[in-house]
């Protein structure tokens, strides 16, 4: 079989990774057929909002100053009006869908067993510098709000090609050295005609095509893929299967091989959650390609040359495994977390779903459960990406949030004693709507609620009552996070809230799990599919409307509900606490009156909160395991006092470190770091890393090649402190120690008092 290589191949590896794409790709969908190979032909909402978007882009071009197109009907400019343009003799400066494809062969598709297929870029502009050569320059236009690596590599190949076809004409012109993706504008919408000019150097990317083209091609190029009845009899392409696959062509013939029709053990290891690609390729190289053979890993951790991080999560994939062939829960070594309180007699749910294209809010829905009782619901599904209808939504659903915090505190001032937390599925939900809030700061309505997240997570220098300080802030949790560090469940993925309720129903744990519509099934995530959101908002037909959107945001809210109390009754029957997030009553903080904001209170809590964000996630990051801890590179564990003793008013300690916790982005001379004993009421109470304050010090001559030891030191008051004398003490006969990075904000206050002062100058006090 021919094996032929276009752009957009050259875009998919760069985008996937992935070597069996690639190698199918090389095939025409006759030889595909005829292997066989499972394709879906259907046209995708991603696919044709890029033509239409396209197409109204250079409709607009062409208006301004002309653009040379393919006529009514053909694939194309013709092969004499591509040449007519490349040679200068056409009036228009702007081509559009010129046919590239040089007789001779292409130079970087030389020695690889690849020919070159047809290659049409969506623009290329002729120009005369000022020295009269002409310049061509490679324009690719993409539905899309940001220029990724995947879309310059295109562009970079498309340059090749252009550079060889100019060479073989005979004509004496350069390519310019920068490519340019004409893009949705920030603020602007998918439906339109505006664009944004986003350049870039070609040079990176020119190297990595010429690369690939070397390299991993010829490769790629030599997998056997043999046919049989009704699959390939053989096929040696390698795969991985994960959530950028829900928009390939071949995802169904790939599925086949984690199918819950195959016996859970001879399910591809691509079944795990959590394996990368090459995790994957280091399990293979060790004969490990199946669930069952993970299962039976054990020892993985241990063997060399499977790369670092395979074997900091080697235990988790085997459990994970194991889960799998027992079609059970099972714990992992993850005692507890600190991420998610032990009770909420309130549970304030929130969800959010986020359109791509539009870089707008498709839906909000927020329900509120007082004692496993549903309180009131609120969903909203904005029809179309405007900066306005989102507002709005944003107001509706998080406008009934904060009047329900408003009255739980009311209660508690009262002498109630609510406890109170929000719950989201997703961490990425929350970044959604942080991301949205963001885009209406000028609203006055968003305003006030800026403030009032403020008053939620609130500043320990205005806000001085210690018993609202540290941990207790944490104002929300990632459902997901905590079901993934405390249980390995038998799904393909964890963060798909379908197959993780379906596998706790399927035990008996919980009694209603999610079940979508088949239009809002996606096979990696329960989120509202691009299919979804596009044909809602074009109108398409027989694309589903906005009430049956509206109830699988509330099927979602009502099983994230469920996850939780099952969560709750877990902890309770827990021989050890799981959930040891300290939470005390609810309330919020009266320093801010939203109501009465002006410009130096917005400034002044949106400095408040850049500084609070980063703690919060300092807070999140110290609320993880110490193995965590360690693997994210934020830490050094299990360390042991080899000697200790005072010099110049400080306190020096030489700890000895276990090979395997050698590797960290820490380094000599690092700020805001603490040393504890991993107790978690100091790791995560920010008053007291003050008292625990350490400096990790570069090695003295004699020990730069010591990679067992370290050297760090502290004051000597600190060290003679209670705080961390009492730690000491208790310490020496475990004498395990962590290393960890905190936070610190030395701007943060000294701008927040300045805009106070401005405040008070103006108002004269």
């Amino acid at each position: 079989m021919a094996l032929a290589l276009s752009a957009s191949t050259v875009k998919s590896w760069f985008q996937y990774r992935c070597e069996r794409k690639v190698r199918y790709e090389l095939f025409t969908d006759e030889e595909l057929a005829t292997l066989p190979i499972a394709v879906d032909v259907r046209e995708q909402s991603w696919a044709m909002l890029g033509v239409d978007y396209e197409e109204r882009v250079l409709r607009r071009l062409n208006e301004e100053v002309g653009v040379l197109r393919p006529l009514a009907g053909e694939f194309g400019l013709g092969e004499a009006d591509a040449i007519s343009f490349l040679r200068g003799h056409s009036r228009q400066q702007f081509a559009s869908q010129l046919n590239l494809r040089p007789r001779s062969s292409l130079r970087i598709l030389e020695g690889t067993g690849v020919s070159l297929k047809r290659v049409f870029p969506d623009l290329i502009h002729r120009e005369i510098d000022v020295g009269g050569r002409t310049i061509f320059t490679v324009i690719d236009v993409k539905a899309t709000r940001r220029a990724t690596s995947f879309h310059k590599t295109q562009i970079a190949f498309y340059v090749r090609v252009l550079e060889a076809l100019l060479q073989e004409i005979g004509v004496s012109a350069k390519v310019s050295p920068t490519g340019y993706v004409w893009r949705i504008p920030d603020r602007g919408t998918a439906d339109g005609n505006e664009y944004y000019r986003e350049e870039f150097g070609l040079a990176p990317y020119v190297r990595l095509v010429d690369d690939f083209c070397a390299n991993l091609l010829p490769q790629i190029a030599r997998r056997i893929v043999e046919p049989g009845e009704n699959a390939p009899r053989r096929d040696e392409t390698f795969f991985h299967l994960y959530f950028k696959c829900e928009q390939c062509k071949f995802l169904e013939h790939c599925m086949a091989a984690v199918s819950e029709a195959r016996p859970p053990a001879s399910r591809d290891v691509s079944a795990v959650a959590g394996i990368t690609h090459e995790a994957k390729r280091s399990l293979y190289r060790l004969g490990v390609r199946q669930v069952g053979d993970l299962a039976k890993a054990t020892g993985l951790a241990n063997v060399p040359g499977i790369g670092w991080s395979l074997s900091r999560r080697a235990d988790l994939l085997t459990t994970r495994a194991q889960a799998i062939i027992a079609q059970q829960p099972r714990r992992t070594e993850e005692a507890h977390t600190y991420l998610m309180p032990p009770r909420a007699d309130v549970m304030l749910l929130l969800s959010v779903d986020h359109d791509p294209v539009d870089d707008r809010l498709a839906a909000i829905g927020y329900a509120h459960y007082r004692f496993g009782t549903l309180v009131r619901e609120v969903v909203r599904v904005p029809l179309t990406g405007s900066n306005e209808e989102e507002a709005a939504t944003i107001e509706a659903v998080l406008g009934q949030l904060v009047s329900d915090l408003v009255e739980i505190d009311a209660s508690n001032q009262a002498g109630a004693e609510i406890h109170a937390h929000i719950f989201l599925y997703e961490p990425s939900e929350a970044v959604r709507l942080q991301e949205a809030v963001a885009r209406h700061l000028e609203d006055p309505r968003i305003r006030g609620g800026l403030l009032h997240l403020v008053r939620l997570f609130p500043p320990e220098d205005v806000v001085p009552e210690p018993e609202f300080r540290g941990a207790h802030h944490l104002p929300a949790t990632a459902v997901r996070t905590v079901i993934e560090q405390l249980y390995a469940l038998p799904t393909l993925v964890s963060y798909d809230l379908r197959q993780v309720s379906h596998a706790l129903a399927a035990v008996g744990e919980i009694a209603d799990p999610y079940r979508p519509e088949e239009a809002f099934q996606r096979p990696f995530s329960s989120l509202l599919s691009i299919e979804v959101i596009r044909g809602l908002r074009e109108g398409r037909r027989n694309a589903p409307g906005k009430e049956r959107v509206i109830r699988d945001v509330s099927a979602r809210l009502r099983t994230l509900q469920h996850l939780i109390a099952w969560l709750f009754t877990q902890n309770a029957v827990s021989s050890q606490p799981l959930l040891r997030l300290a939470k005390r009553p609810f309330r919020l903080h009266a320093t801010f009156d939203p109501l009465n904001a002006e410009d130096l209170d917005l400034l002044l809590a949106c400095e408040i909160l850049e500084s609070r964000a980063g703690l919060l996630e300092a807070l999140i990051e110290l609320a993880q395991p110490a193995r965590r801890r360690r693997d994210s590179g934020r830490a050094m564990t299990g360390l042991h006092i080899v000697r200790h003793w005072t010099e110049r008013g400080r306190r020096q300690f030489i700890f000895r470190v276990p090979p395997e916790n050698r590797e960290t982005d820490l380094e000599p001379c690092a700020f805001n770091l603490i040393l504890t004993d991993d107790d978690p009421d100091l790791r995560l109470d920010p008053t007291a890393w003050p008292a625990i304050a350490c400096r990790f010090e570069p090695p003295r001559a004699g020990f730069e090649d010591r990679i067992d030891q370290i050297r760090i030191s502290m004051t000597e008051a600190d060290f003679l402190g209670t705080t961390f004398r009492t730690m000491f003490d208790r310490s020496l006969t475990e004498s395990v120690w962590c290393l960890d990075q905190a936070f610190g904000d030395i701007n943060g206050p000294r701008t927040a008092q300045f805009l106070v002062d401005l405040a008070q100058a103006r108002t004269g006090t």
